[in-house]
């Protein structure tokens, strides 16, 4: 007798079609009704009556990995995902950092997971913690350099290093000369530099910016027509900003500097992104190559805020009105965790497909957040606000607490109960560490993602670019 794997689901695509997915394997395979009517009578366990009448899908099957001659052979499979992912983690390149030169904020956005009190903090990192922030940064950059020669493999380019820019905002007037550091030491040490502003200083920085415009891209939020918009990205007197900020992305892109437009999206903005994309074009942006607009849902970590969208039905909805996935839709990217994934699960250019053990780049060791006032987060979401900290910065150094640095780098599917058991677990990699701490108060207790039924959905509105490559 053989097993089926529990790792698998599958998809109807067409009238007699269905997509079989492995998630443990990665293979995908398009069978008809009578093979679907087949593996579904397998059930668990394969008789060896059915392994002969059915020698040539058996083999098939066993050789695609939906098959194995019992659990304890799935489980060793399982086991060696981990040992590769233990092992690729012996040689983790930080790459991601995040520099908050202050938590003060000039607007007051209806969604933002930052508080009113750190809004109002006009604590400004000093030039002294600043300093020794890039020196860790040059520090775990030359240690990536010695990994590579560790691996004989020094010739081998890594994916560039990242500086992000964020806040509260980080183009205040009262930044500058700290922004001025950051970019010149970004330069000298071939970093890439996202500058996450609101976009409403871009003017009292332009003349900075044209002169780093080769390294650096400018993220700013726009969120729909200017009615919608100005409801929420507004003043801390109230005020809306959409125009200063439409000003500000055609300055930008007149001077050549790459802008990321991100489109916060939940259901009180959505029916906005058709009069978003006409004004778009209108204003000649979709025309330039350093235009890249993309939309993410909003999040709330606590399910409090009846407007957000679950994953599953936000991309339904940005498809189905094509806004996305289609050749001329107008969003060049969705940042989201579960559909993140899949395009990438999904894609013809990623020939080995990753599995996702962790969930997110707080948990995979890689991204490290400074805040103004010398505190360390793996997560931006906790930036600043002295809860979940792992470690702390001043003038004098950078300390990181190990043991708590784990505590975060060392989450994934195989330490959390309920993942070990389920069968989306190497696609959805665990959950958001943050939903499980605001609700559970538990990092390890999960909270599921919402990666079953965006799967489902994923698979029916691609299923013409799924089926064409």
């Amino acid at each position: 007798m053989c097993v089926l794997t529990k790792y698998y689901e599958m998809i109807p695509i067409s009238g007699n079609e269905t997509l079989l997915v492995n998630m443990l394997t990665s293979a995908l395979d398009i069978i008809d009704d009578e093979t679907k009517n087949k593996i579904e009578s397998m059930k668990d366990t394969i008789s060896r009556e059915m392994m002969e009448q059915e020698k040539e899908l058996c083999k098939q099957l066993r050789t695609r990995g939906y098959i194995f001659k019992d659990r304890e052979e799935e489980k060793e499979r399982v086991k060696k995902l981990f040992e590769i992912h233990k092992a690729m983690n012996q040689w983790n390149f930080k790459k991601s950092f995040v520099i908050c030169p202050t938590m003060s904020c000039n607007l007051r956005c209806t969604y933002c997971f930052e508080s009113e009190e750190q809004h109002r903090d006009t604590v400004l990192m000093t030039k002294e913690q600043l300093q020794q922030v890039l020196g860790y940064i040059k520090e775990k950059l030359d240690e990536n350099k010695e990994m590579l020669m560790q691996l004989g493999k020094q010739d081998m380019r890594i994916e560039r290093s990242e500086i992000k820019l964020f806040g509260g905002e980080p183009l205040l007037k009262q930044n500058f000369h700290l922004i001025k550091r950051v970019l010149e030491f970004a330069k000298n040490n071939d970093i890439a530099v996202k500058i996450i502003t609101n976009g409403t200083m871009v003017d009292y920085y332009m003349e900075l910016l044209k002169k780093y415009e080769e390294i650096i891209s400018i993220q700013i939020t726009v969120d729909g027509s200017k009615k919608i918009h100005d409801q929420r990205r507004i003043r801390a007197d109230g005020n809306g900003t959409y125009d200063l900020i439409c000003s500000s992305i055609d300055k930008l892109l007149k001077e050549n500097i790459e802008v990321t437009m991100r489109i916060n999206v939940d259901k009180e903005n959505i029916e906005f992104l058709g009069e978003l994309e006409k004004n778009i074009k209108d204003m000649g942006w979709n025309q330039s190559e350093k235009f890249i607009p993309y939309a993410s849902p909003v999040q709330c970590f606590d399910n409090s805020d009846s407007n957000v969208m679950k994953e599953s039905e936000f991309l339904e909805k940005l498809v189905e009105a094509g806004y996305y996935g289609g050749e001329n839709s107008f969003l060049k990217g969705i940042v989201a965790s579960c559909v993140g994934y899949l395009n990438v699960f999904f894609s013809k250019k990623v020939k080995v497909k990753p599995w996702k053990i962790d969930y997110c780049e707080a948990t995979s060791g890689n991204n490290i957040c400074f805040a103004p006032d010398g505190s360390i987060t793996t997560c931006l979401t906790y930036v600043g606000k002295g809860r979940f900290n792992v470690g702390t910065f001043d003038s004098e150094g950078v300390y990181i607490n190990e043991k708590v640095f784990k505590m975060w780098e060392e989450r994934n599917i195989r330490r959390i109960d309920k993942c070990r058991e389920c069968k989306y677990a190497f696609i959805c990699g665990g959950g958001c560490p943050v939903a499980a701490l605001e609700t559970n108060h538990n990092i390890d207790h999960v909270v599921c993602s919402d990666i079953k039924n965006t799967l489902k959905v994923y698979v029916q509105l691609m299923k013409e670019k799924i089926l064409g490559q």
